[in-house]
């Protein structure tokens, strides 16, 4: 009796040490697939895809309270995705998103700065002095023609027409400032009136170039300024001044009653139309062979 509970005990005691095992076993498997799973998170986190959708999510977070917000302008308010587009542009240029949403304006169906954010960017961002400008006086506007457009038949025409006040004063405007680093005064390309009465702003409708000349003189400059020594400000977006001074392009409006109507496909012959078609031609070759010439005299038999 004893030497059989010894012998059940020692069989108990082997497979109590065979699932001690196991369970080792899996437990090692299970740390090493969870390790696994971490070392992949965290490659993907680290590429470029994993910071672009925790930049996304984050971006979506903030958008969203902006979104219901009534301090946001009218063409942000309930818009979701334009919220997260304004977000995104605020941290890649390291100020408020509330400051891009009142700035960033679309016109024509384009996103532009204002031109007075673009000023405070470059006189905010600490590697310039304060943008400053130069005005001159370069004589008379003088003979120019301006381009204009005209509507005939539909389309938009080019034409060239006169300025009416050619004794009108041609203002020259330059901005500049200086470049702490090396000293150095940049010095933007000078815009003048007779500049935007060639270029058709002076006349456009609705144009603010007769009423204040000398700000959107100032607004042109320092937009010149940035394109030419600081692009990065404007990430490739124009002015708001600038889209708006900017032409229709020529279009030509179609009228669908105008076009030709299409031709119909002539309809190609059946089998049996071809076939009657080939029997008539072969009944006219056999007719032409029966009949005699026509300067044939017929014969006559004589008594």
């Amino acid at each position: 009796m004893c030497n059989t509970t010894q012998q059940q005990q020692a069989v108990n005691s082997d497979a109590s040490k065979e699932l001690t095992a196991l369970d080792v076993e899996l437990k090692r498997v299970e740390t090493q697939m969870r390790i696994a799973e971490l070392q992949s998170t965290m490659d993907y986190n680290r590429s470029l895809a994993g910071q672009m959708q925790r930049q996304f999510e984050t971006f979506q977070r903030m958008a969203k309270p902006l979104s219901e917000s009534n301090f946001v302008p009218a063409a942000y308010k309930g818009n979701l995705g334009d919220c997260v587009i304004a977000v995104e542009i605020a941290c890649r240029l390291n100020i408020l998103p509330l400051t891009v949403m009142q700035n960033l304006c679309v016109v024509k169906g384009k996103p532009t700065w204002s031109a007075k954010f673009l000023i405070g960017c470059v006189n905010t961002c600490g590697r310039y002095s304060t943008l400053d400008y130069r005005f001159t006086i370069d004589g008379k506007v003088g003979e120019v023609s301006y381009k204009t457009w005209v509507k005939r038949e539909g389309k938009n025409t080019e034409v060239l027409k006169p300025f009416e006040r050619p004794d009108l004063d041609n203002v020259v405007c330059v901005a500049y400032a200086i470049e702490k680093a090396t000293g150095k005064e940049l010095v933007s390309p000078p815009v003048s009136i007779r500049m935007a009465v060639g270029e058709g702003w002076y006349s456009k409708d609705g144009s603010k170039w007769p009423t204040m000349p000398e700000l959107m003189l100032r607004y042109r400059a320092a937009s010149y300024w940035v394109s030419t020594f600081a692009p990065e400000m404007a990430m490739g977006f124009r002015t708001t001044e600038e889209a708006q001074d900017i032409v229709d392009v020529d279009y030509e409006e179609i009228n669908d009653t105008a076009l030709p109507a299409p031709t119909k496909p002539k309809p190609r012959p059946t089998t049996a139309a071809m076939e009657d078609a080939k029997d008539r031609l072969r009944n006219r070759g056999t007719k032409t062979a029966g009949t005699e010439p026509a300067n044939q005299q017929p014969s006559i038999d004589m008594p």
